[in-house]
């Protein structure tokens, strides 16, 4: 059988100048077999294998080892290892067609951190949201991309300003509501940016995140119970509105789904009176009129839970 070739391994980062020598990799000539360096002529060295031309090889004639240094700036990204082969013959002692190989070598091109994070979405997002959109709901997904590896490609997730409706959750990009926006009077807007953890770090340019509240539409006034002339407004925000609500069932016991107030009412006052507090998995704060979560829910054995809630003044006006 044929005798294994010896296999040497060495690596270059990428970016280097040329002429950058292969870390880690010298060949000992007795371990190819080659007799010192021929004293008349020369030892003649030669490369062979796809990307061979982006080095060279000499040999080092005080220790007798075989080296390789660049020829060209090498970039991970187009290409990260090479296998190659070498072989050695006395010029006076070989015609070129008997030059066979008697090492394999292989080079791997490690990264360097030069590509920043890029996002995949335009740099501008406006959304519409639900002045009653349940809290730790994900509203927006944000994913970046680093053509890097390694820890050079490990992502984090910030936002700026700090804001307290909406948080980035900073190892997925997920966008969460983590207060209530009902009632906000205007728009809230931050940016997003994903940081690489290489050194030195490189962060992406920024999406800028626009989130409009969309108030809750009410019945119109011309429904039964409206309030006509010498009614007195004890009852509902609005009589027969209708709030939608859309829930995770994983949202945890003791999660606030959302608050109802504000309310036209100076101090008001707050009852659930359907269901019946001991069948529905939701309570209603007395004062602060908050929606909480009681139970686990199940979307399964129970696709949407019907509440109603009634809103009084404390005065008794």
């Amino acid at each position: 059988m044929q005798e294994r070739l010896p296999f040497f391994h060495g690596h270059v980062f990428e970016n280097s100048p040329a002429a950058s020598k292969v870390n880690g990799l010298s060949i000992p000539a007795r371990r190819i077999d080659a007799q010192i360096w021929c004293p008349i002529t020369g030892t003649r060295i030669k490369l062979h294998g796809n990307g061979s031309e982006d080095f060279r090889a000499f040999a080092h004639h005080k220790h007798g080892n075989l080296l390789l240094k660049t020829s060209k700036v090498l970039d991970r990204e187009a290409r990260s290892e090479y296998l190659l082969s070498v072989a050695l013959c006395c010029q006076t002692c070989a015609p070129e067609s008997g030059v066979s190989a008697v090492a394999l070598v292989k080079v791997d091109v490690l990264d360097t951190n030069d590509h920043e994070p890029t996002f995949g979405v335009a740099n501008r997002v406006h959304i519409t949201l639900n002045d009653t959109t349940a809290l730790r709901s994900v509203i927006y997904r944000l994913e970046a991309d680093d053509a890097d590896s390694g820890n050079n490609a490990v992502l984090t997730y910030t936002s700026a300003p700090k804001n307290g409706s909406f948080y980035v959750v900073p190892k997925t990009g997920e966008v969460l509501l983590v207060d209530s926006i009902l009632g906000l009077p205007s728009q809230v807007q931050f940016s997003v940016f994903a940081r690489d953890h290489g050194w030195p770090p490189l962060t992406s340019k920024a999406v800028v995140f626009t989130v409009a509240p969309q108030r809750w539409s009410r019945s119109p006034s011309g429904l039964a119970g409206s309030g006509g002339r010498g009614r007195s407004p004890r009852a509902l925000l609005d009589p027969a509105a209708l709030i939608s609500l859309n829930v995770s069932e994983d949202a945890g016991i003791g999660s606030v789904v959302t608050n109802l107030g504000p309310s036209r009412f100076q101090s008001p006052s707050y009852e659930l009176i359907y269901p019946e507090s001991e069948n529905s998995p939701v309570s209603v704060g007395r004062d602060s009129g908050e929606l909480t979560i009681t139970r686990s829910l199940d979307r399964e054995a129970e696709p949407f839970v019907e509440l109603t809630v009634k809103i009084q003044d404390k005065r008794g006006v």
